[in-house]
């Protein structure tokens, strides 16, 4: 595939619903605000409440950035927010109007170049297969997120999307990760594995056994399947499976790492050699700790859609969303859903379903 097809936008502009998550524009506004201090190209659509969004303004006045971050800062006014935990039917019922709704729709109408949510993500995938729609090809859209490795990270989908899947949707999915690997990295043929309870052939159920047999013709890197600690020791730069087992092993990856910190944190300071210690180790240890801090891996897009999507998580805190609307920015600068249609289509997978 030639990367050089793609034609990366003049600038982006970023649609974010300033409602989504735990925090509301309490988070999203300053966030906003610090990352068109970074970015001076990018330009950002708040989506939500107008009233809400200009009072969060006001309150940051001077400390929220310079006339030319105020100047790329642009309000759509919202009707209303949906409820962090709403459901698909009610998303769909309910969403005319919210800031969720507002900002897809900036990216369907080609307002904006990609949209950024920390809401639900059934509404997330609702809104965003409704408005949007889904690619030639693409049954089912996935969430993917880079979780550190040894080989440095591993691109895992799905997160969350599809709890249940068919053995044609990991297909997909692992033509997904692998174009979005592809770009990431620039490795050439970055390496996909399928997630299962053992190497062999003959492990797992009917629709793993299913998609492995697919995936060996398909003229991508497919080099078999993996175990859950295989995804940590970098065995694959694409791991691929169903929603369920995704969300667990980010969530329980997650789980670990905060458990790590705060016994590292209490280990460093029980004493003054471990203090020493920790003086001494300074720069380095930094930045070793800082590759597995959950907030620097937020931002899953939701890969399928004919637009950028990225979903935040709910509790994200100001530099967690930062990341997040990098990650926007990225997926849209490298022009992924455009690479993936055409991913699809000179693979032109035909399956007797």
């Amino acid at each position: 595939m030639n990367n050089s097809a793609k034609v990366a936008p003049a600038k982006v502009v970023l649609a974010l619903d300033a409602h989504g998550g735990d925090f509301g524009p309490g988070v999203t506004v300053p966030a906003a605000l610090d990352i068109l201090q970074t970015q001076p190209d990018l330009e950002i659509l708040l989506c939500g409440i107008e009233d809400e969004l200009r009072a969060e303004l006001k309150r940051l006045g001077s400390v929220g950035g310079s006339e030319h971050c105020l100047q790329r800062l642009g309000i759509v006014a919202a009707s209303h927010a949906l409820a962090p935990d709403a459901r698909p039917v009610a998303a769909i019922r309910r969403g005319k109007g919210s800031s969720l709704w507002l900002a897809l729709e900036q990216v369907a109408g080609g307002r904006a170049n990609a949209c950024v949510s920390a809401g639900s993500t059934a509404a997330i995938l609702a809104l965003g297969v409704k408005l949007l729609g889904l690619l030639p090809g693409i049954e089912r859209p996935a969430l993917m997120s880079r979780i550190p490795s040894a080989s440095g990270h591993t691109s895992l989908l799905d997160l969350g999307a599809n709890l249940h899947v068919s053995a044609y949707q990991l297909v997909q999915f692992a033509i997904m990760g692998s174009v979005a690997c592809l770009v990431d990295s620039n490795k050439d043929m970055p390496k996909v594995a399928l997630l299962n309870v053992g190497h062999e052939d003959s492990k797992g159920g009917s629709v793993v056994r299913e998609a492995h047999t697919m995936l060996k013709e398909l003229p991508i890197n497919y080099t078999g399947f993996i175990e859950g600690h295989d995804i940590f020791a970098g065995k694959a730069d694409v791991a691929v499976c169903d929603g369920f087992s995704g969300n667990l092993i980010l969530k329980s990856g997650e789980g670990l790492a905060s458990m790590f910190f705060m016994h590292l944190e209490e280990a460093l300071n029980s004493g003054w050699r471990a203090k020493l210690a920790n003086l001494l180790s300074g720069v380095s240890l930094k930045r070793t700790l800082e590759r597995f801090e959950p907030s620097k891996h937020n931002g899953a897009p939701l890969l399928g859609l004919r637009g950028v999507v990225v979903k935040s998580h709910g509790n994200a805190d100001r530099a967690a969303l930062r990341h997040a609307m990098l990650e926007a920015v990225a997926e849209a600068e490298r022009g992924v859903p455009h690479l993936i249609e055409s991913m699809v289509n000179d693979y032109s997978i035909e399956v007797d379903l």
